[in-house]
């Protein structure tokens, strides 16, 4: 399997992107979707931001983020 950074997700649909990734926890007509990619012991995950507009991915981002994942724009 490709490793995420490897993957080319801009321009893809919603579809496409549950197809790759699986369904997560994102609420569907959202534009913000994120995927936890791992977890270190402190509790510090490693997060996937995908930024939809016109139902394709514009922007992705792996941010590392302590605690509950944000639901606000990280870009």
């Amino acid at each position: 399997m490709n490793s995420i950074h490897q993957i080319s997700l801009i321009g893809k649909t919603k579809e496409e992107i549950i197809e790759e990734l699986g369904d997560g926890f994102n609420f569907y007509p959202d534009n913000l979707w994120d995927y936890e990619l791992g977890k270190n012991w402190w509790g510090t995950k490693k997060v996937l931001f995908l930024l939809f507009e016109d139902k394709k991915v514009k922007k992705k981002t792996i941010r590392k983020v302590y605690g509950k994942v944000p639901k606000i724009s990280i870009f």
